[in-house]
Formats: C-alpha cells, sequence, structure tokens
C-alpha cells in the first residue's frame, strides 16, 4: 500500500474504534464490550480476506488494529473530562467568567467553564462578565445527555439568581470577534426589517438566536435549515469574497495565503466553531496550503484529516453531534454520488439557467447521501426540499456578499449602509417569499 493509503485506512479504523467506544460507554462494562466488539471486528476482517477473498488493500488486518487506539482514545478522553467537585442537587454558589453566551428571543444561555445555565433575557450578559450564580446544578439527563457531554457540559441550572460582578476587563482575541459578530448583527437590524436582519444574521454568521420557532419551522419544512448552518458551501463564499478583496488592495500572493487563513480561523471562532463550518475550515486551509505548494491534494485524505483532527480535539463529536455526521456524509454526496448521477442520467455540463441544473444535482446528491441519518434522527424528508433549493441556492452568495458589505458601509455612516441595504432587501424578500410559500403548501398537505 501507499502511504497515503496506508494514512487513509489508519484514521479509518481509528474512527472506526472511537465509533464503538462511544456505543459502548454507557454500558457498566463499556471497555470489555468494546474489546469484544473491535475483536470481532478484527476477526470478520481476517476472514474476509483470508478466506473470502474479498479485494482489501494487503495489510488491512494489521492496520485495522488501529480501532483499539481509537476506543483507548476515547475512554481516556472521558475519563479527564469528569469533574469530581460538582456537586449535584444541592444549591450552590458559583463565581466565574461567562466562557459561552447565547442570547435568545426570551432567555439567555450561559456557560462557566462546564456549568450551563438558563436566565431571563434581561439583564444581558456578555462573553467574558465576571458573574456570582446561585442554584442548584442537576444532571444532564434523557435523550440530550450525549449531547451535553459532547458539548462538555456536566451540570445544568435553570433560570439561577445570576448577579453581574464585572464586565471583560482586559479583551482577549475571542471576546473581539464576538464584538465584531455583534456589530454585524446590529448593522443589519438599524437598516433591514427584524425577520430579514434575523435570516440575513443566520445566513452570514450562523447566529439564529432570534429565530422564532414558526421561522425555524418553516426552514425544516423546506429543507433549508442548510442555509444558516455554516458548511463548506459558507466557507467557500466567504473565501472566494477574501480572495477578491485582497486582489482588490494588491495583496501579494505570499501574503495572501496565511491572510486568507486567518480570516478563516476568526470567522470560525467568531460564529462558534459549529462542526460543519471547522469541517470545511480545516479542508479549505490544506486544499489552500496544497495549491501554494504545488501538489494536487488527495481528497479523501483531506477528508479524513479534518476528521481526525476533530475527533481528537473532541472524540464525542463523532457519535453525538449530527451536525459533524450530516456535513462529512453531505460531502461525501458531492464527490462522489453527485458525478456518478451524472454520468448515470447523462447530464449536460452546463449549468443552466440561473445554473439550476448545478443546483438540482447538488442538493439531490447531498440530500440523498444524508437520508439515512435525516430519517433516524428526524423522521422527516421535505418534499420540496430540492425544488427550494433550487429556486434559492443561486441568490444566497450575493446575498451574503452584500450583508457584509452592510457592516462595513456602516463604518462610513448610517445612510451609506441604508443604501446599500436596499437591494439586500429585495434577495431576502424573495428568499423568504420561497420558504414561505413551500412551506404554506406543505402545511396544507399535511
Amino acid at each position: 500500500m501507499k502511504i497515503r493509503d496506508i494514512f487513509f485506512w489508519v484514521v479509518c479504523f481509528f474512527l472506526v474504534g472511537v465509533l464503538v467506544a462511544s456505543a459502548a460507554h454507557n454500558f457498566t462494562q463499556a471497555y470489555l464490550i468494546s474489546i469484544l466488539i473491535i475483536a470481532l471486528l478484527v476477526a470478520m476482517l481476517f476472514a474476509a480476506t483470508h478466506f473470502l477473498l474479498l479485494p482489501l488493500p494487503r495489510g488491512v488486518v494489521a492496520i485495522s488494529l488501529a480501532m483499539f487506539l481509537g476506543a483507548g482514545y476515547f475512554f481516556t478522553f472521558n475519563y479527564f473530562q469528569q469533574d469530581p467537585a460538582i456537586i449535584f442537587d444541592k444549591k450552590v454558589e458559583i463565581t466565574g467568567t461567562i466562557t459561552e453566551a447565547e442570547q435568545r428571543l426570551n432567555s439567555q444561555v450561559l456557560r462557566i467553564d462546564n456549568i450551563q445555565f438558563t436566565t431571563s433575557r434581561y439583564p444581558e450578559f456578555r462573553y467574558g462578565d465576571k458573574i456570582k450564580v446561585l442554584g442548584i446544578i442537576t444532571r444532564p439527563e434523557g435523550e440530550f445527555a450525549d449531547y451535553y457531554q459532547k458539548e462538555g457540559i456536566l451540570g445544568l441550572i435553570g433560570f439561577p439568581k445570576a448577579e453581574l460582578l464585572s464586565h471583560e476587563t482586559a479583551p482577549s482575541i475571542k471576546g473581539t470577534l464576538f464584538k465584531i459578530k455583534d456589530y454585524f448583527i446590529g448593522s443589519f437590524k438599524k437598516v433591514l426589517p427584524f425577520e430579514q436582519a434575523a435570516f440575513l444574521s443566520g445566513l452570514t454568521l450562523g447566529d439564529t438566536s432570534e429565530f422564532s420557532d414558526e421561522f425555524k419551522e418553516k426552514l425544516r419544512l423546506t429543507g433549508t435549515t442548510h442555509l444558516v448552518a455554516l458548511s463548506g458551501y459558507n466557507i467557500s463564499i466567504i473565501i472566494r469574497y477574501v480572495g477578491g478583496f485582497f486582489a482588490l488592495w494588491w495583496v501579494t500572493k505570499k501574503w495572501r495565503l496565511p491572510l486568507s487563513i486567518l480570516v478563516v480561523i476568526g470567522f470560525v471562532v467568531m460564529t462558534g466553531a459549529e462542526p460543519s463550518v471547522v469541517r470545511a475550515a480545516i479542508m479549505a486551509m490544506i486544499l489552500i496550503l496544497a495549491d501554494r505548494v504545488g501538489r494536487v491534494a488527495y481528497i479523501p485524505n483531506v477528508m479524513a484529516t479534518a476528521a481526525l483532527a476533530m475527533t481528537l480535539i473532541n472524540p464525542k463529536i463523532l457519535a453525538f453531534d449530527i451536525g459533524f455526521q450530516l456535513s462529512f456524509v453531505a460531502l461525501v454526496g458531492l464527490i462522489y454520488l453527485e458525478p456518478w448521477l451524472r454520468k448515470k442520467f447523462k447530464v449536460k455540463n452546463e449549468p443552466g439557467f440561473f445554473s439550476w441544473r448545478s443546483n438540482f444535482w447538488t442538493t439531490t446528491s447531498a440530500q440523498l447521501a444524508v437520508l439515512p441519518i435525516i430519517i433516524y434522527h428526524f423522521g422527516f424528508i421535505s418534499p420540496v426540499s430540492i425544488l427550494t433549493n433550487v429556486l434559492l441556492l443561486e441568490f444566497i452568495p450575493i446575498t451574503m456578499g452584500l450583508g457584509f458589505f452592510i457592516g462595513f458601509a456602516a463604518i462610513v455612516g448610517y445612510w451609506f449602509s441604508w443604501v446599500i441595504a436596499l437591494p439586500v432587501q429585495v434577495f431576502l424578500g424573495y428568499e423568504l417569499t420561497i420558504i414561505g410559500i413551500f412551506s404554506k403548501i406543505l402545511s396544507i398537505l399535511m
């Protein structure tokens, strides 16, 4: 086997080991169960290569032992993630700095280290604020327990008594990026109607905190939730605009690479580092570096590297984060399924009017790839998602670009950003109308 193939298979088997440990970790004999399952998988591979004569790469059985390494890594991570100092089911007082803050329509979700709590919408707390909280910590239980574990949240407090002690005193990079995000969102609100400003915040920055339950349902019914769940699609648009901006300002090619990577990293942190956008950012940076050194990137290994990097940071993301699963599986559909479908149905290479043909096959391939995951987790597939996306996708990059220009224009003055917002309102109005029409049709039929 070539080195690139060895790397690919080692990573794949490592991830399988993590997945096995993830499935077994809630059982009392989790270690033993994981060892037995992995041993069985290794035996099946041995039988497949030596007795059934399946055309698997030579040495695949030896490489499959990486599954034990993956399982061991998961259990080690899980062990060190626990915090025996947490006192559950008793009223406690916690003083600390807010490490995460999400403002919603009627509440705030805040976090201090590994404790998450929900408070009323006001007074408003921000990242970096030092606060004192008085409440009862409970363990995450039920269907969302694994999700909280993945997030590193070990305890929950519902609507405690919270008191602000001080605001962030020494500005941090992360805090500054969050302020930039708030600035853009505030700029949208000044020149756009509320619903359009909220939707644009979702498109450009992945911020859905001010989405109503009704609008979230519209996105679900029309299969357009992915538009506001930042992914490779959004990252590619960001890189395209950043590259054009640097070229416009005559930035040399030598500096475009590091500057583009810094912008991508900053954007990922600013938008909350969701799995889909992290995956896309890692892959984008690898491809940019490959292009810089004049090498052709081997796409399977680019995907494997992104998955490995994210799993090493947090192995629980593999089994307990639906966004992670959807992101990678949809990418597999785009890379492998779309060319096969185009060849099978003898599709023309032309994009078509408003790129309808490209958008149709891109959406169809991604939807087919993620179909099992969506049915398993949600039990619902939108019958109008392909048509809705065909009608929308061509206009999303323009909307995003103009949206960012609103923020930059606001630096100059309100009236300048208001002028930029006029065409944005046309695009947002069209997009929201399409989503509204098709969601209403489905609501009537259902």
